[in-house]
């Protein structure tokens, strides 16, 4: 008799994306981040809104949301207000923006995102 088939693979925790971290900092990113905002991975991926406004993030933190903007299909609103994610997370947040078709709101006030991150975020919105 031939071998049964092996079972089938788990699916990965995290689905395969652009590379904004490096695989293994990811996991942890994705573990300090979620302790600051509360909440999933899961959870935020299936939200259609999120509210991690005046969190205390920075940039390393942004790239954790733009993980979650680019792997949510159904994520409409995103609000980072008044955190400190400077231009590299409005950055990594405008290269998340190619990813999400469905997003209509994104608040980033008051977060320093300087020329670099608002040119980034005005062209990742042109169609």
């Amino acid at each position: 008799f031939p071998p049964p088939n092996p079972p089938p693979s788990p699916p990965p925790l995290f689905p395969p994306l652009p590379p904004l971290l490096p695989p293994f900092v990811l996991e942890e990113a994705v573990a300090q981040f979620f302790t600051k905002v509360g909440g999933s991975f899961q959870q935020a991926v299936n939200a259609e809104t999120v509210m991690w406004d005046r969190k205390q993030l920075y940039g390393e933190d942004a790239k954790v949301a733009a993980y979650v903007l680019s792997a949510s299909r159904v994520l409409t609103t995103l609000d980072l207000q008044a955190n400190f994610i400077g231009s590299e997370g409005a950055i990594a947040i405008a290269d998340a923006l190619k990813f999400n078709g469905v997003l209509t709101t994104l608040q980033l006030a008051a977060n320093d995102i300087g020329d670099p991150g608002a040119i980034a975020v005005v062209d990742a919105l042109k169609v």
